[in-house]
């Protein structure tokens, strides 16, 4: 018997895509169904700022009640007063909680994060990617999404909840009308922390196949350059060598941010800076790892 090739079977693809479903939400839903099987592990991440969260609405609520029996009378003036600055000012109270849970937003991308590429190059996905009409583009704004829909759990929808609450239990609706800088600032500063971390994780993400190495490398990366930071500072007496941390870069964005006394001794513009550059740098990294993965596949 006498073989033959069917030549239209190897025909390239000269259709049109489809515009729904898009390609980007689909690998990350993919990566996010797949995170969301680690039952301990979303547990652990998610119910602790799940517990601050409700702790931070409360202490709100309650300082908007004082405030109003005091006003009322119900409460005498100087025990409410008292509380009132026990529970602190709304602004201060968000600042604090954003402290809390943007290190369980770092934990929850990088544990989660450090798997999306590291694992489709151990696996060989790739190969099954890049052979469907599937763009670099595509492919990275998925898997980035990915990573920061499980920071946006343990940092933005906190965040929000306090903010609602705020908004909620204030007189006439006041702190939305009064205060809305307050949730614009912390919802930005939500966003920049897990979409920074998100392209810093990813980057190392791309740079190995095994998702503990990532895990590994990421935390080294983060606090290992942070106490290196501390140690030089120390050590020379110059404030400005903290830059080299992102950590530090972050907390002196947060304070200029809900105006709280500066803790590092230089331009906030500085820390946008080295923010921006790190975000670049990693960017740049995962356009370069993703090409190569590409041409693998």
């Amino acid at each position: 018997m006498k073989a033959a090739t069917h030549i239209e079977i190897y025909r390239p693809f000269e259709g049109q895509l489809l515009r729904w479903p898009l390609r980007p939400w689909v690998i990350a839903w993919s990566g996010i169904r797949l995170g969301f099987r680690r039952k301990q592990a979303a547990l652990f991440l998610f119910s602790l700022p799940a517990v601050a969260a409700l702790v931070g609405a409360v202490r709100v609520h309650l300082r908007f009640v004082t405030l109003e029996q005091a006003e009322s009378g119900e409460l005498p003036g100087m025990a409410a007063m008292a509380l009132a600055n026990a529970l602190g000012d709304v602004s201060k109270n968000i600042f604090d909680f954003l402290g809390l849970v943007s290190a369980f937003a770092l934990l929850a991308v990088s544990w989660y994060g450090s798997a999306l590429i590291a694992n489709d190059k151990r696996l060989g996905a790739n190969l099954l990617y890049f052979s469907r009409p599937i763009t670099r583009a595509s492919y990275l704004g998925g898997k980035l999404l990915a990573a920061m829909v499980f920071g946006w759990c343990a940092m933005l929808i906190p965040v929000l909840l306090i903010c609602v609450q705020a908004g909620i239990s204030s007189p006439n609706w006041s702190f939305f009308r009064e205060e809305w800088d307050v949730i614009v600032k912390a919802v930005s500063f939500s966003l920049l922390w897990v979409f920074v971390f998100a392209c810093v994780v990813l980057a190392v993400s791309s740079l190995v196949n095994r998702s503990s190495l990532a895990l590994a490398f990421v935390f080294g990366l983060v606090f290992l350059s942070s106490g290196a930071a501390e140690v030089a500072a120390e050590v020379t007496g110059d404030a400005r060598w903290e830059l080299a941390s992102i950590l530090s870069n972050f907390g002196a964005i947060s304070d200029a941010l809900f105006h709280q006394p500066a803790r590092f001794a230089w331009d906030v513009e500085a820390s946008y800076w080295v923010i921006a550059g790190v975000t670049v740098a990693s960017l740049a990294l995962l356009a370069r790892n993703i090409k190569r993965m590409e041409v693998v596949g």
